[in-house]
């Protein structure tokens, strides 16, 4: 088995597993970092809207805003390259997470993949609101039908502000066509749901970081590998990590750990509340720029609950939830209880809903919207706090909201997302006053709690991509992978687990016909109290699967024996072949056979000859010779070295 690693950054990992006869890729990633290069969307914004061009370049689609360069279009995003993984030759997709299941379509739309794409349910319908709110958001943007001179080296290498990676390899955001075909090729599973696909039995188990989000189990007849994408220990609202699948692994590959550095999710969780607390008694309003799944269901509740119990916040204080899927997201979640904690889903059986969403809506606290359109401008009023995406600032209605609350300083922005860097997400809004807070909420698993998980199960071995096995900050031991059997990954490496167990041997599962078993004569093992009987047929192999079929034509039996040069001499006498001549030439011994024209060369050991001569009926005779020495396979299993002797 092959393993490559294709993760372009650690924590949005991708994987390829390969065996002879099937290609499993784990995870799709995709990078949103492209969208700090591109001008933010708004709706009604003359700064935004009056942006300079950039004159140096003469290209009417690049904008100078604040003494940066963006280009004014539908932002791109990067992706690991479908050529690169051969995606045509490939069999199966797992996805861990919802969040990986937004770049599906990258990965199977635009290359010539055929095969099934495995993801549990709630991942699934999470996912497909993520895809269908960001294709919204790239629908309210014009479409640019310029070419990208723009990515040039020699024009974007000059901004203040150059792009992080090659744009010449970013892509353009899927279509809705993409998507729904992409969807049709996608199976449900629920937890601990196992399949078998080609003889490899694959099981979700739940990892504790998201709703629905899963650790891979794979299971061959010569090893067990747990894919363990992003998990939480520590899971208060989602089901609670399952840690026994781990603890009888011959392999476990870690990825996506946090990138908290000396605090925790909780601690970071506490400052949230009370930033937004400080704000509120300060008359000001809170925008939270997030995606409409996951992590956002708590933290209204978070919201609500800090607004009712403290003083100086009004009771009135609105909380607005903006997004085209926010309603179905609500919904969803007011039905998933069974992927949530114990807490949460029990309430469905008291009966009360897992999240209080509805209650807060019928009393008028919470308020959904589709968008800034309509009903929103009317009914809007500070303070507040806002929920809408995307996260980035570049799309969608939050950053249009930057833009109506930025000038007064008593408001605030809150970026969350642990994966997008605060001042590269507040760049354009920068001359603005409206503060901004970098409150990364990463509920990944942090190195401490995997270095603690690890010991705990205990496998064989522990592989990870390289970027793991070195301290995130240099002289901090603490803040990478530390394992006894620990084997880094690069990117782009391919790496075999037979050579990281040393072990050559594989067992394999052997199919036989009837046909080869139907006339069996047993007897005597010579050594065993066992019967034995031989068969004689043909051993089928294809992509690696395995068959003892009846053989359609006679085969020959295999003889074995030990061939010395007194036996050899012997057995020429007796054939009257005349050896007029032998000579030594290292550790080998040269007989001519001059009649035959013809010379055999010996090796002492016994275990290698060779028959030089130009005559086909010599070198027949000869060969003749050998096997007169040895002996015919009886099919007898377990006989003794020196009955071979003693028979030959």
């Amino acid at each position: 088995m092959n393993i490559t690693n294709y993760s372009v950054y650690a924590h949005k990992p991708c994987f390829l597993l390969e065996w002879p006869h099937v290609r499993i890729l784990i995870d799709t990633p995709i990078d949103f970092t492209p969208f700090f290069s591109f001008l933010p969307h708004v709706y009604q914004s003359p700064r935004i809207k009056n942006a300079h061009i950039v004159r140096k370049f003469n290209i009417p689609y690049l904008k100078e805003l604040g003494n940066r360069y963006y280009v004014e279009g539908r932002p791109e995003i990067f992706h690991v390259s479908p050529d690169m993984l051969k995606m045509s030759t490939g069999d199966v997709i797992l996805v861990s997470n919802y969040d990986s299941f937004l770049g599906l379509p990258f990965y199977t739309e635009r290359s010539d993949f055929t095969g099934k794409i495995y993801v549990t349910e709630i991942a699934y319908q999470y996912g497909k609101l993520l895809m269908e709110e960001m294709l919204e958001f790239m629908e309210r943007i014009e479409a640019r039908t310029e070419v990208n001179n723009w990515k040039k080296e020699e024009i974007c290498g000059k901004f203040p502000n150059p792009p992080f990676q090659n744009p010449m390899e970013w892509k353009p955001f899927y279509t809705a066509q993409e998507m729904h075909s992409c969807l049709t090729k996608v199976v449900t599973l629920s937890f601990n749901q196992t399949i078998d696909l080609f003889r490899i039995k694959i099981t979700p188990i739940v990892s504790g970081h998201s709703y629905g989000s899963a650790y891979w189990t794979l299971k061959t007849e010569n090893e067990k590998i747990a894919y363990l994408s992003a998990s939480n220990q520590n899971a208060l609202d989602v089901k609670p990590m399952e840690i026994d699948p781990l603890r009888n692994v011959d392999y476990i590959l870690a990825t996506s750990l946090s990138r908290l550095v000396d605090t925790t999710v909780q601690a970071m969780g506490h400052r949230l509340i009370k930033e937004i607390s400080e704000v509120l008694k300060s008359h000001g309003s809170v925008l939270l720029p997030m995606c409409p799944v996951g992590p956002i269901f708590e933290l209204i509740e978070a919201v609500s609950d800090l607004i009712t119990s403290t003083n100086g916040i009004s009771l009135d204080t609105p909380i607005y939830f903006i997004s085209p899927m926010a309603k179905s997201a609500i919904a969803f979640a007011s039905i998933s209880a069974e992927w949530m904690a114990e807490s949460r889903h029990n309430t469905v059986y008291v009966p009360e809903e897992p999240f209080s969403h509805n209650h807060l809506i019928r009393s008028g606290r919470l308020k959904i919207y589709d968008s800034l359109y309509g009903n929103f401008s009317k009914e809007f009023k500070t303070p507040c706090v806002i929920f809408a995406s995307h996260a980035s600032l570049r799309v969608g209605d939050a950053a249009h909201m930057v833009e109506v609350l930025g000038s007064d300083p008593k408001n605030a922005v809150i970026v969350t997302d642990p994966d997008l860097p605060c001042e590269d997400v507040r760049e354009p809004f920068r001359t603005l006053p409206i503060k901004f807070l970098n409150i990364p909420m990463d509920f990944r698993m942090d190195f401490g709690s995997m270095e603690r998980l690890l010991a705990d199960v205990k496998p064989k071995y522990v592989l990870c991509s390289a970027v793991y096995t070195r301290p995130l900050i240099l002289r901090r031991p603490d803040l990478q992978i530390n394992y006894e059997k620990l084997w880094p990954i690069e990117y782009d490496e391919c790496i075999q687990l037979a050579k990281l167990s040393r072990n050559k041997q594989k067992l394999v599962s052997v199919n036989v016909h009837p046909a080869v078993v139907k006339n069996l004569k047993f007897k005597q093992h010579p050594t065993k109290k066992v019967a034995i009987a031989k068969i004689v047929c043909h051993l089928s192999a294809f992509n690696d699967d395995f068959k003892l079929v009846p053989a359609q034509t006679r085969i020959a039996r295999k003889k074995y024996g030990r061939v010395t040069l007194p036996k050899l001499l012997k057995e020429l006498r007796n054939q009257h072949i005349d050896v007029v001549d032998t000579e030594e030439e290292g550790k080998d011994t040269v007989l001519e056979c001059r009649g035959l024209h013809a010379r055999i060369i010996f090796n002492e050991d016994g275990n290698r000859s060779k028959i030089q001569t130009s005559n086909d009926q010599s070198r027949a005779r000869l060969q003749g010779v050998f096997r007169a020495i040895l002996v015919e396979d009886d099919g007898i299993v377990g006989r003794r070295v020196e009955e071979e002797r003693n028979a030959a």
